[in-house]
């Protein structure tokens, strides 16, 4: 097998280079054995050549290399033949390693195609095309791309975000942060939790006793004091009631001389007989609860 021109690392990265610089990645894979790597074509189609075993072109992609013989043209397939297979290994052996071969190549030859055109799709979609190809193993020298929103490489055929030295570091900071808040918090909540808490005062018990006492309260305050014996006969032989009485009937001959309703006349006499009778009464009750105490003193 003709010894690769450089690592793998290096051509993959050149396949981004020369993408960037207008050349076409093709969805053929090097004829050389155990390489994977696409062909990269000018775009005239004169040149196609690989960035892992062939010499590099000295011109860009628009130049004419049909003019002279282009001394990185792809390996013929006659000079394979010219590095024989180790004779120790068995034709079946041999067999079974070309039937793997071939699977991977179509595999790699595959993912290329995809990825050609997932990354045409992006950057139609102003996604930037990178110098840089896809960390991930499974991943066969996939150039990366780069969103035009958050600046961030994108692989089109794991899908995956790539990050920076400097992004992974960032983000290893912020989830450490995290992680010591989250546990700062716990923690507050295991003091909080293990902290005595205090003595609950107890709510009073809805007796039935306390509205009887209310109740007895309430009537206390609203039932007049009894009335002494002594303050009944000042009540009967006050002047004042008697007084009072008289001012009302005073009032009402007044009201007589000058009413001439007959009607109205009536109604005047009688309360005026009503209102003598009623100091009367007062009198006469008064003498007699006045004999009553002389008769039974206290």
């Amino acid at each position: 097998m003709l010894k690769a021109s450089r690592s793998e690392k290096e051509a993959g990265d050149l396949l981004g280079t020369y993408l960037l610089q207008g050349w076409i990645m093709t969805d053929e894979i090097c004829n050389m054995e155990s390489c994977s790597f696409p062909l990269m074509r000018s775009k005239d189609g004169s040149l196609s050549f690989c960035t892992y075993h062939d010499q590099l072109p000295n011109n860009g992609a628009a130049f004419n290399y049909n003019t002279s013989k282009p001394s990185s043209a792809v390996v013929d397939t006659k000079e394979k033949q010219q590095y024989p297979v180790a004779s120790d290994v068995t034709p079946v052996a041999a067999v079974d390693n070309g039937e793997e071969e071939l699977r991977i190549r179509r595999e790699r030859r595959e993912q290329s195609s995809k990825a050609s055109q997932l990354i045409g799709q992006k950057m139609l979609q102003r996604w930037a095309l990178l110098n840089d190809h896809c960390p991930n193993p499974k991943c066969y020298a996939v150039p990366l791309i780069r969103n035009p929103d958050t600046k961030q490489m994108f692989c089109v055929i794991c899908e995956n975000i790539i990050l920076t030295e400097e992004e992974a570091l960032e983000l290893e900071k912020k989830e450490k942060l995290k992680q010591e808040k989250e546990a700062k918090a716990n923690n507050t909540e295991i003091a909080s939790q293990s902290k005595p808490s205090k003595p609950t005062q107890p709510k009073p018990i809805h007796s039935p006793i306390i509205p009887q006492i209310t109740e007895e309260r309430k009537r206390q305050k609203t039932e007049p004091a009894p009335v002494s014996q002594k303050s009944c006969s000042d009540f009967f032989s006050s002047e004042h009631v008697v007084s009072t009485l008289s001012t009302k009937m005073n009032e009402l001959a007044e009201r007589v001389k000058e009413c001439h309703d007959p009607i109205e006349l009536s109604k005047l006499f009688k309360s005026i007989k009503q209102c003598a009778g009623a100091i009367q009464a007062c009198i006469e009750a008064g003498e007699v609860y006045d004999k009553s105490v002389s008769i039974y003193p206290n």
